[in-house]
């Protein structure tokens, strides 16, 4: 007697996979059986046959059918701060701007501000993330249940704030408390879900004592979490660092007992070419966000050892940093700087380049965040986070290399349907999880409101009548 086929979850027919797998196969009339949270087989439409009975089914005909991005870097507490830092210098944006904002956040601006970074992020394809630094953590995860997004979150934590790094007082902490409350968020949320994993922080090199970092240090080896740090971002940070404590930002990290596999350095931008090997040789992972630098005129695109880190096998991911920062949350469009910045600031056509890029944003961004097992290709066990891309736009169109034209000729738009976890949260671009229109409200009111309390006011350049 002949058995029916087992029932699974969802299938994904008639799609064109790039699995990002070690192979890096791409397949035509491609499927993807799941079951629950897991993909349970990957292969050609002809090979399915009648091997599983589904519950859903989704055709993916004219659709490329990738693994999730992964946005290794965003402040999703900033989303409501979106436009007051344009076209400003850097310490305009930081201390005149985003640290009052910051400081004038209530509970409720968070989770409302962090909902609209997630259905944005996921708008553009976005199925993971990491926090390097908020406040009223339980908002964001709250914000992370009601989306469906799956990410990792840590707590702001800094403990310097004198004249050369002047913090609002609401921000300023004490050392003791800055570890204790570090602390307390990894034991809180460390094993709260699978969708969501917890680190520790330390918010920019020159807010932080030595005896914060070593701290923290020795919180992410007892609990075995990550360090996401901003690092290297800022001509003369090196030599405001050395003025202080004697040595650069990466001698003074290596000095304090940071460098391993779990830190987690962003912007990166101010190295030595002497670092690339000391990098390799502890392997730590690297966040680039050139669409950040490009906004805020960092110069890390054009003074950045990017290219030679990614040369040297020192793993890469790439970031949105915040919508503030960068502006979008649109990963596609971030890979678009990483693979063609580098080849304008080296005149140089062979830098990077789009392939490159994908892999910075899937596997390369899961292998940095350290969760490669589970997330960052289409493979058979791995979690079910998965996205189609519409290919039948103009912009694809006349055929080609799809990773090609993603890169370079599409955006996050294309992006139509998002699966995270083995759950539907887009289809055909239409939420499940969030009713858009009512947050966009929420979102404006908001914003207008924290920015009267924060003092904040950026007239438009141009008259309006």
């Amino acid at each position: 007697m002949t058995q029916p086929p087992p029932k699974i979850s969802l299938l994904v027919t008639n799609g064109f996979l790039i699995t990002m797998d070690p192979s890096r196969r791409m397949i035509r009339d491609g499927v993807v059986a799941i079951e629950k949270d897991r993909i349970v087989w990957v292969g050609k439409g002809r090979d399915l046959e009648h091997r599983f009975e589904a519950e859903t089914m989704i055709d993916a005909k004219g659709c490329l059918v990738l693994p999730g991005f992964i946005d290794g870097h965003n402040h999703s507490i900033q989303y409501l701060s979106k436009g007051i830092g344009d076209d400003v210098h850097i310490s305009v944006w930081q201390y005149e701007r985003v640290y009052p904002f910051e400081a004038h956040l209530g509970p409720e601006d968070v989770f409302v501000g962090a909902l609209g970074n997630f259905v944005e992020m996921v708008r553009n394809g976005t199925t993971c993330f990491a926090d390097p630094g908020g406040y009223y953590l339980e908002e964001i995860v709250r914000a992370m249940e009601q989306v469906g997004i799956r990410g990792i979150i840590s707590l702001s934590t800094r403990d310097i704030h004198d004249s050369r790094c002047p913090l609002p007082k609401d921000l300023a902490y004490s050392t003791d408390k800055m570890i204790q409350h570090a602390e307390d968020s990894v034991v809180r949320w460390k094993d709260y879900s699978d969708m969501l994993r917890v680190w520790v922080s330390l918010r920019y090199t020159l807010n932080v004592s030595d005896q914060l970092c070593r701290a923290i240090q020795e919180l992410a080896d007892r609990y075995r979490v990550g360090i996401h740090c901003h690092c290297c971002g800022f001509s003369g940070e090196d030599e405001e660092v050395r003025k202080r404590w004697g040595v650069r930002s990466l001698e003074r990290y290596e000095r304090l007992g940071l460098f391993g596999p779990n830190l987690y350095l962003v912007h990166m931008g101010f190295i030595q070419p002497e670092d690339i090997d000391l990098l390799k040789r502890y392997d730590v992972k690297i966040c680039h966000c050139p669409s950040a630098s490009m906004h805020g005129a960092y110069g890390v695109i054009s003074h950045g050892l990017f290219p030679e880190l990614i040369r040297a096998g020192v793993t890469v991911t790439l970031g949105t940093d915040s919508a503030t920062a960068g502006r979008f949350l649109d990963l596609v469009r971030v890979m678009y700087l990483a693979a063609a910045g580098h080849k304008d600031a080296r005149e140089n056509p062979l830098e990077i380049g789009a392939h490159k890029a994908l892999e910075m944003a899937t596997i390369e961004g899961a292998r940095g965040l350290g969760w490669d097992r589970e997330i960052g290709s289409i493979e058979e066990g791995k979690k079910a986070d998965i996205i189609l891309v519409d290919t039948r736009e103009m912009a694809w169109h006349p055929e080609g290399d799809p990773i090609s034209h993603l890169i370079y000729s599409a955006s996050g738009s294309s992006v139509s349907t998002v699966i995270i976890n083995g759950k539907v949260v887009m289809r055909n671009r239409k939420f499940v999880t969030v009713a858009e229109d009512e947050l966009q409200k929420r979102i404006d009111e908001s914003a207008e409101n924290l920015k009267k309390r924060a003092g904040i006011h950026v007239p438009w350049k141009w008259p309006v009548e």
